[in-house]
């Protein structure tokens, strides 16, 4: 019988209607944002749309760009995904960091043979300060912000981001308020950061052209009083 069960589950799931209806029965009984991003990755999910075709290639030109700009040379991203993107980007030094560990063994073997390259699994709920690990010249949340529905997720997550950044901080995100949706609220966040992070600017705003009302790119700069 389970060798039965198996079968009709690998069967149902690579079938693309099996799959949606997998996905729709998941989201239906979501419970945590991280348990959300495991058990869809677990699914065969991938990173969404963001991640592939031509929203990832508006994206990848916008960072590499800043990259190639402001001689960045070492990138820390809260929230690689399944390392699509990232394919595209031009980083000298990388550490990803995900909440999913299927997501992340996808990004370790997708990878392996570049050691320019590392990933560690993000652990929202342990006390940990990744900034200790390491301290990068910027900081990426692409696509995360909006997938964060709970309050103290959130906040852990924005301290963690900006701490962890020695220049910039880069978010790819809605920055309006919204009713939580299943795995999706949106947020106010730039009013957030100046209520709650010391030291960082809003350098600027990049209105997304490649899809208008997609997300917009959000560039912030540690103030110069911090850099001295």
């Amino acid at each position: 019988m389970p060798k039965l069960k198996r079968l009709l589950h690998n069967v149902f799931i690579t079938n693309r209607v099996g799959l949606f209806l997998a996905n729709l029965h998941f989201r239906l009984r979501f419970s945590t944002s991280a348990h959300y991003w495991e058990k869809r990755y677990a699914l065969n999910g991938n990173s969404g749309l963001g991640s592939y075709g031509k929203l990832a290639g508006y994206k990848a030109g916008i960072i590499n760009e800043f990259i190639e700009k402001y001689n960045i040379s070492s990138v820390i991203d809260f929230g690689c995904g399944d390392g699509n993107q990232l394919q595209q980007f031009k980083f000298p030094l990388y550490t990803g960091l995900e909440v999913s560990a299927t997501a992340l063994e996808k990004c370790m073997d997708r990878h392996k043979n570049d050691p320019s390259k590392n990933f560690f699994l993000y652990d929202p709920k342990r006390n940990a300060d990744y900034s200790a690990a390491t301290t990068a010249d910027l900081s990426l949340s692409l696509d995360v912000l909006y997938h964060l529905v709970e309050d103290d997720i959130f906040e852990t997550y924005m301290h963690r981001l900006f701490s962890a950044a020695s220049r910039f901080v880069i978010i790819y995100a809605w920055d309006v308020d919204g009713a939580k949706k299943r795995h999706v609220r949106h947020r106010k966040f730039t009013a957030w950061i100046t209520h709650n992070i010391v030291g960082w600017k809003l350098q600027q705003v990049i209105e997304n052209k490649a899809l208008p009302g997609a997300c917009d790119f959000f560039i912030f700069e540690k103030s110069f009083s911090e850099n001295c």
